[in-house]
């Protein structure tokens, strides 16, 4: 079956079907906003994303950035998560046989972990350049 490429959500969309705002969200959302201009996926299906992360709030509420900014879902089965005991994130991107690994700098860890504010710790995300934010990895 052949979809229409849909409209990406905007961060607010993104903040209003996650919830409300937050530095995770926003950590997840700039992600997948870089990974869709660097890959330039053609359909809704062409990436795989595997996230492997702490599988506890607020960690998790990186998935929702990234699903509603990539089109990759755990729903279509598109989107994996697996559980890092860890304080790191992991984000591996295939699109074909190209893959991209990020895994979360430790000032966006410290942003995130030890926000006071949740909307101005989430706002300081957004502005920060993407490699602050995401190392890329091997």
């Amino acid at each position: 079956m052949r979809f229409k490429k849909p409209k990406y959500l905007n961060y607010q969309e993104t903040v209003r079907f996650h919830g409300h705002d937050g530095p995770f969200l926003a950590l997840g959302y700039r992600l997948g906003r870089h990974v869709i201009k660097v890959m330039k996926p053609r359909g809704i299906m062409e990436l795989t994303i595997t996230v492997r992360t702490r599988v506890v709030k607020p960690y998790t509420c990186m998935i929702d950035g990234l699903q509603c900014s990539t089109f990759s879902t755990m729903g279509k089965g598109n989107m994996l998560v697996e559980n890092n005991k860890g304080g790191d994130i992991v984000v591996e991107i295939r699109k074909g046989r190209a893959v991209r690994r990020y895994v979360m700098t430790k000032l966006a860890r410290d942003i995130c972990v030890n926000a006071e504010d949740l909307c101005r710790s989430a706002r300081r995300i957004r502005r920060m350049p993407i490699a602050e934010l995401w190392a890329p990895c091997k």
